[in-house]
């Protein structure tokens, strides 16, 4: 009898040894890296289509934080499905198979090609309404929070029997009621400013077409370009450390190359005390 439950004491300081070493471990401030890294993404995203539209087009770009290593972002590139010639007449060329996460962004490409009035969103008003919505959020959570306080209030007041208690409740209440009213009235002013900002969005000019040039233009560097991208957007992630890195992937057919920019450079170029060729030549850099 001894021995049995012996074992089973044995066993469960086993059961709890193992839970103990195989809890999760979740990183700091794991949400805002994760918004942030969903801003990089979409600012990116828009950033480097608008720049390379000439021999290479932007198909995805896709962004995930890994931890205690910083961001990791895969840039897939194609070349352009549409051609126009010198005379000015469009010719398709597909190149192999095209995946389905492609079509969205082979369509865009087309009609910008087409010179087809399409309004691209400038990365900065993506980020400026990210941020009204998580502004607009916080106030919705901080408004249920007041709500359920006041309620448990009123239940208490209805308890209440001494009149000095009620009154004192009474004050709380009220005090709470305008709380209420104040961050509804921000929040209905957030909710005007971002139906303004969409409606900026979708009424802002196109410029006109440039007109066709015979000679071909010299295809930009795409290392360049790219690292001119993360000087400019990189360092919207405020949540990485200095010691932490942005690691693109740049996918091309069956290529990969990888080039991974430390955080302390990389804010170095935002304040302009490095040039975006200083930060490719300080990044790793190496086939995949």
């Amino acid at each position: 009898m001894k021995f049995s439950l012996m074992l089973r004491t044995i066993g469960l300081t086993l059961m709890l040894a193992i839970a103990a070493t195989t809890s999760a471990r979740v990183p700091d401030d794991l949400e805002q890296i994760q918004r942030e890294t969903r801003i990089v993404q979409e600012v990116l995203q828009s950033a480097l289509r608008q720049e390379l539209r000439g021999e290479l087009r932007v198909t995805r770009v896709e962004a995930e934080y890994l931890a205690q290593q910083g961001v990791f972002i895969e840039v897939t590139l194609n070349t352009p499905w549409l051609k126009i010639d010198d005379r000015g007449e469009p010719t398709f060329q597909f190149h192999g198979d095209i995946s389905i996460p492609e079509i969205p962004a082979m369509v865009t490409n087309i009609l910008q090609d087409l010179q087809i009035n399409v309004a691209p969103y400038e990365p900065e008003a993506l980020e400026e309404l990210r941020e009204l919505r998580d502004e607009q959020r916080e106030l919705r959570m901080e408004g249920r929070e007041h709500r359920a306080e006041l309620r448990a209030k009123r239940r208490e007041l209805v308890r209440e029997q001494d009149e000095d208690d009620r009154q004192e409740l009474q004050q709380e209440i009220t005090q709470i009621e305008k709380q209420l009213e104040l961050i509804d009235q921000q929040y209905d002013a957030l909710t005007l400013e971002i139906e303004q900002h969409y409606a900026q969005l979708r009424a802002k000019p196109v410029p006109p077409p440039a007109p066709q040039v015979a000679t071909a233009a010299t295809p930009p560097d795409v290392d360049t370009v790219l690292s001119q991208a993360v000087c400019d957007y990189g360092s919207t992630l405020k949540a990485l450390h200095s010691e932490d890195y942005i690691t693109l992937a740049v996918r091309k057919g069956r290529n990969s190359r990888y080039l991974a920019y430390r955080m302390d450079h990389i804010k170095e170029c935002s304040r302009g005390n490095i040039k975006a060729e200083r930060l490719l030549q300080l990044a790793y850099q190496y086939e995949g």
